[in-house]
Order: structure tokens, then C-alpha cells, then sequence
């Protein structure tokens, strides 16, 4: 090799592989900061705890695991006989009320018409009195007689006071309204509303299906005793699941709703899927912790936070199924560019604005 050869090779390893060096650490400097990953990612589905409303022995178990029901679909039954024979028990106390109610209307009527005749009475005794008041002032009626007439008018008297407290008694319990409809009467509504909750009880003997879905976890058996509220086993919606992925606090600076991601699933690493940021949660796992972290204590320790990011997956044609609960990782495209200004040159990057792409 000449002088001249080796001045030349000098010189390019002295001036030409340092800049390539320089070019190629500015180029992954200036996007490098565009994409946040994270392998801390699942998939996520509505999930619906199957309860019964009411407590009983199941009679039949139809749903089997892992199959596929419609919304409305029995599930399983629970015995019935005695949600019916407490049905037919309402039907009777309401047929009860509501011959109650028109007895009390009946008793309303003859209660007026006994009014009537007792007023009527208590008017001719009065006149009957009054005459022989007058007979005994000119001297002609005896003293036994006036004091038979005067028993006479009182006891009349007595008769409309009485009657008429029995016709306020009946009108108290017609809610002052005799000719108000039976079933408006409140009594008859009472068992009423007692009917439809047994009604209401019987018809939920038979558990269905609130939405589409997969039944999961079913190990129920024919026989058992079960409570009312309390879970048997789950449905796994049917709705398109979707992925929460967990970022650190310090990677969601330039996340923003909308933006787009990719997503590949360790069941299928061959498929990646689309999908865009629907929404960044406002608070940390942390702080939905039965027992959230106090940093008052003296030996204080901080920990880098990480936030539920939730991402839309994009259907694509050919796609397999997707299982709630399976892992996943997920890199966001933010947008966002830095710039060699200034505060490149001592370090510092410059907060250039995340475009939405």
C-alpha cells in the first residue's frame, strides 16, 4: 500500500466513520422517541356473573361449559312448586281484598239507608215530644206521657249519632271514596303488588341468559341448593374484547386518545392487529388497591406508576378468536418528532407537539 493509499484510509477512518457514527446516532436519537411499548398488556371481555334471584334446589342444569348461549336462554331452573303454591296465595288474599271491598261498599248502602230511617224516626219522636210538651203546659197530657215522648226523642237521637259514626267508620275504610274501582282501593293494590312479587319470583325460577355469550367456570350439578345473589358461574360476553395495556407514568407523556397502535398476541406472534387508543384511565392501578401505598413514611421509596391505556382492536379478515385474559404486547405510535435545536446540543430533548396520525 502506497502513502498516499494509507493517508486516504487514515483520513477516512479519522473524519468519514465518525460522522457516519454522528449521522446514525441522530437519526435513532430523532425517532427514537415516537413509539412507547409495553408487554404488560392482556386481553380484556365483559364478563357477566350468573346469580339466581331466588333461593332453591336446581332442577336442571342446561347451559354446559364453554358453550354458546343467546340472550334470553334458560340456563337452569330451580324447583317451582313452591314459588307456585305462593302464587296461588296471592291470587286468593287478592280475590279476598277485593270481596272485602265491595262487602264494605255493600255495608256503605245499608249503613246510608239505616242513616235515613233513623233520622226520620228521630224527626217524628221529636215532633212527638214537642206536641206533648205543649199538651202538658195547657194541662191536658200527664207527666208519664211527656217524660215517654222525651225518652223517646233522645233514644231517636242517639240512634242517628251511632249510625252515623258507623257510616264515617265505612266511609274511613273506602279512603272516603265509595265508588271509587276496587282495584284502586289501596288495600287491593297491597295484594296486588303481593302478587306480582310472587309472580315475579316464580318467573325467575328459570335463570336466563342477560346477554350473548360463552359459559365459563360451570361446574353446577342437579340437586344443588343455591342462594339468591350469590355467583354460580360466568358468561364471557359476546361483544368484541378489547386490550388494556399498562404503561409506566413516564411513557404516556405524548399518548394521546386516538392514536394508533400495534398489537400482537403471544397466543398468535405470526398476527398483528391494528388498533387505536380509546382512552388513557385518570387514575394508576395503585390507587384501586385495597390497601393503596402512603408515601408519608420516612423511609420513602418512590416507584415508577404505571396507567391502564384501553386500545381498540381493528377487525381484520381471517382473524383467530380472541380469548379474554391472554397476554399481549403493544407499541403506540405517539407521533411525536424532536428537533436538533438548541437545547439538543446540552442534552435536553425539545417538547415538540405529538402529531396525530
Amino acid at each position: 500500500m502506497t502513502y498516499r493509499s494509507q493517508t486516504l484510509l487514515r483520513l477516512g477512518l479519522l473524519v468519514v466513520v465518525p460522522l457516519v457514527a454522528i449521522a446514525g446516532a441522530a437519526f435513532w436519537w430523532l425517532s427514537g422517541g415516537r413509539y412507547v411499548s409495553t408487554d404488560n398488556a392482556y386481553v380484556k371481555a365483559h364478563i357477566v356473573q350468573i346469580a339466581p334471584e331466588v333461593s332453591g334446589q336446581v332442577r336442571r342444569v342446561l347451559a354446559r361449559d364453554h358453550a354458546s348461549v343467546a340472550a334470553g336462554e334458560t340456563l337452569l331452573t330451580i324447583e317451582s312448586r313452591p314459588f307456585r303454591l305462593a302464587l296461588d296465595s296471592a291470587d286468593a288474599e287478592l280475590d279476598a281484598a277485593r270481596t272485602l271491598v265491595e262487602t264494605m261498599r255493600a255495608a256503605w248502602r245499608e249503613t246510608v239507608t239505616e242513616l235515613a230511617d233513623a233520622e226520620a224516626r228521630a224527626d217524628y219522636f221529636q215532633r212527638q215530644w214537642q206536641r206533648q210538651e205543649e199538651l202538658a203546659a195547657k194541662g191536658v197530657a200527664s207527666a208519664v206521657k211527656r217524660d215517654e215522648s222525651q225518652n223517646d226523642a233522645r233514644a231517636a237521637a242517639d240512634r242517628v249519632t251511632t249510625v252515623r259514626e258507623k257510616l264515617r267508620r265505612v266511609l274511613t275504610a273506602l279512603n272516603g271514596n265509595p265508588e271509587m274501582p276496587a282495584d284502586e282501593h289501596a288495600m287491593v293494590r297491597d295484594k296486588t303488588a303481593a302478587r306480582e312479587r310472587a309472580a315475579l319470583d316464580f318467573a325467575r325460577t328459570n335463570v336466563r341468559a342477560p346477554v350473548d355469550g360463552v359459559v365459563v367456570n360451570l361446574r353446577l350439578q342437579q340437586g344443588e341448593q343455591v342462594k339468591a345473589a350469590t355467583p354460580l358461574f360466568a358468561l364471557v360476553a359476546a361483544n368484541r374484547p378489547w386490550v388494556e395495556a399498562n404503561f409506566k407514568e413516564t411513557e404516556l407523556t405524548h399518548v394521546r386518545v386516538g392514536q394508533k397502535a400495534t398489537v400482537v398476541l403471544d397466543t398468535y406472534p405470526d398476527t398483528t392487529w391494528e388498533a387505536l387508543v380509546e382512552s388513557v384511565s385518570p387514575a394508576t392501578g395503585a390507587e384501586f388497591a385495597i390497601l393503596p401505598p402512603q408515601n408519608a413514611s420516612g423511609n420513602w421509596v418512590k416507584v415508577v406508576q404505571r396507567l391502564p391505556v384501553k386500545l381498540r382492536l381493528l377487525a381484520h379478515a381471517g382473524e383467530p378468536p380472541l380469548r379474554a385474559g391472554t397476554t399481549a404486547t403493544v407499541s403506540i405510535d405517539t407521533g411525536r418528532q424532536r428537533s436538533l435545536g438548541l437545547a439538543g446540543l446540552f442534552g435536553r430533548e425539545s417538547q415538540a407537539k405529538a402529531t396525530d396520525e
